[in-house]
């Protein structure tokens, strides 16, 4: 996952490959030993040798996007061997939007991966243009409508994630939720403990966890991002209409010092409390094997993590449920998270047709059905059938998804350190030095100041 620029969110590696193939030609073999005069020339066309082609597709580091990526890109390149695919990567910040926007402006890129389009709302008054929106707006982006293998997505996917100013733009190859918490199933056992469904019975089980020598959270606080992801769990389970949240917040009927966010900052400030020692200096990379070796009991992340869990460690028994923050159980029932990963074509490329080629091609069903059991999305695709159990436990609970307070925010134009997202949870103490009341104050201050300057 992901979170990228505001978003905080998500992630791969093999930066700006350029790997050179030459293409696949020679005869081509036929069954009738005495071809007839058609025949003959049709096996010359197809003998010449085809240009080499090498589609540059840029995403963000996350081992299992690569992974499910790389699959995809091998049945490609035997389909259409002439056609090399390479991967441009950086960190899921604001470092990959940078990577985008030169590439764009550069015709340097030929098929981009960003999150929905997203674009700001009626009352984001003064808030910057969302990055991607921009580049639709400036040209920089193939418009797909009417493209047939657009009828095998959700119609939701393509209204909600895809579609600006009723054309659709790209393909959303998954949704993810980030809100949950992924728990080792043996250590629960073992210490006699159940699934907490409200926050005294999170706190409590935290205790006994901590009491008994394990670590209760883990969390990768050195990237900082993953911070500002988990937070959502917080925010959604306190006030689940995020929309209207964020709606007041611009309005000025709600403001970041009101009780809402106090709670919010608390309880997450409790959660780091018995979060493991120096968690600010494990990155993301790292933080998977932590859980998967038991050093803690507990994981807050995106689902995506389920097959770098797996791969960690083949025999670890673990589950997933909703971040409990709210004291009442019935508002802990739901995941909150994002259309993940979007496929948008260049539209400046000199290879357009090629990468039209390759969206084409993912969204088989038989490839994308393959692709989603490796990324560990959910589907955006009816009909996929999980062969991972943890999927197969966690896709129901998950189908109702609504979006995270991260997707909906829109960062005022020139934002400070404190209202570049709603939560940021990274100057709280332990990850900072700071209280939950020194952080709304000065949240509040710079918003004062930013809705004055808003146009």
């Amino acid at each position: 996952m992901r979170l990228l620029g505001k978003k905080g969110l998500t992630v791969l590696t093999t930066c700006s490959m350029a790997l050179v193939f030459t293409a696949c030609g020679g005869n081509t073999a036929t069954t009738d030993s005495k071809p007839k005069d058609n025949q003959s020339t049709t096996s010359a066309q197809t003998a010449k040798a085809e240009k080499p082609i090498t589609l540059k597709l840029a995403t963000w580091e996350q081992p299992t996007n690569i992974a499910a990526l790389t699959k995809v890109n091998e049945k490609f390149h035997a389909k259409y061997p002439n056609i090399t695919i390479t991967l441009d990567t950086s960190k899921p910040d604001a470092a990959y939007q940078t990577l985008l926007q030169t590439r764009l402006n550069a015709n340097d890129a030929d098929i981009i991966t960003d999150f929905a389009i997203n674009p700001k709302k009626d009352w984001h008054k003064g808030a910057a243009v969302p990055p991607l929106q921009q580049y639709i707006d400036a040209g920089l982006i193939e418009d797909l409508t009417g493209k047939p293998y657009l009828n095998n997505y959700f119609p939701e996917a393509l209204k909600n994630a895809t579609t600006y100013k009723d054309k659709v733009w790209g393909v959303d190859i998954g949704t993810v939720t980030y809100t949950g918490v992924f728990y080792n199933k043996e250590l629960f056992e073992k210490n006699g403990l159940k699934v907490p469904t409200t926050w005294p019975e999170m706190m409590d089980i935290s205790k006994k966890l901590k009491d008994s020598g394990v670590a209760p959270f883990t969390l990768a606080g050195k990237d900082v991002w993953p911070l500002g992801m988990v937070a959502n769990g917080f925010i959604q389970a306190i006030e689940p209409n995020v929309e209207q949240l964020d709606k007041k917040l611009w309005s000025g009927e709600t403001k970041f010092t009101d009780p809402v966010f106090s709670e919010i900052f608390t309880k997450y400030q409790q959660m780091l409390n018995y979060t493991e020692k120096d968690f600010m200096g494990i990155d993301y990379a790292s933080v998977v094997g932590r859980f998967a070796t038991g050093k803690a009991a507990m994981m807050p992340d995106g689902i995506w993590n389920s097959g770098a869990i797996e791969k960690a460690n083949p025999n670890l028994k673990f589950g997933y449920f909703p971040m409990p923050a709210s004291d009442k159980a019935e508002n802990n029932k739901n995941f909150f998270g994002k259309y993940d990963m979007s496929l948008l074509v260049a539209a400046k490329s000199a290879n357009k047709d090629a990468a039209l080629k390759y969206l084409e091609f993912i969204s088989q069903p038989d490839i994308y059905n393959e692709f989603i059991n490796t990324v560990g999305f959910l589907p955006t695709q009816p009909n996929v059938k999980f062969t991972n159990p943890f999927m197969q436990e966690v896709a129901p609970l998950a189908s109702s998804l609504k979006l995270a307070m991260d997707i909906i925010w829109q960062a005022p134009q020139g934002a400070g350190d404190y209202t570049g997202s709603p939560t940021p949870v990274q100057f709280l103490k332990p990850a900072g030095k700071e209280t939950p009341e020194e952080i709304m104050q000065k949240m509040q201050k710079e918003w004062d100041v930013e809705m004055k300057n808003a146009k």
